[in-house]
């Protein structure tokens, strides 16, 4: 039987992730989870709740729950909206935009051992061409 291309892209996914992950919490007791979105935050300054669950393709629900987690550890801040009682702007604190930088260090080794041995037009070519199957989904 032939191994099916959405399998393979989701054995890629689960297992950077799951490495992401582990070297995440390993290093700074962040998971995965949270440092998407801080990292959501980090490029959205006053970004709503409902803007990084949008952005991360995940429920309002699962974003408040790495915000209380987030929020807890000093990484980001938690300011109400005028005039909005439900709504909030997230922002980073130093200590987050510091925490972000140095996961993001961690990423970038995990980026680089997963693409060891292709060229930079082979991951260019792979960045483009995973762009337009995510158009092509989310259409």
């Amino acid at each position: 039987m032939q191994t099916q291309l959405y399998w393979q892209i989701h054995t890629l996914a689960f297992l950077f992730e799951k490495k992401a992950d582990e070297r995440l919490k390993e290093s700074f007791g962040l998971g995965f989870a949270q440092y998407k979105v801080l990292e959501a935050i980090g490029r959205n300054t006053n970004a709503k709740q409902n803007t990084v669950a949008e952005l991360l393709d995940q429920t309002e629900a699962s974003i408040s729950r790495q915000i209380r987690i987030l929020s807890r550890k000093n990484l980001i801040t938690v300011d109400m909206v005028m005039g909005n009682k439900r709504a909030r702007e997230l922002n980073l604190t130093e200590q987050g935009e510091e925490q972000l930088r140095l996961c993001h260090e961690q990423l970038e080794m995990i980026h680089a051992r997963v693409f060891n041995g292709l060229s930079s037009e082979d991951v260019q070519y792979f960045e483009a061409l995973f762009e337009r199957l995510i158009a092509n989904i989310r259409s």
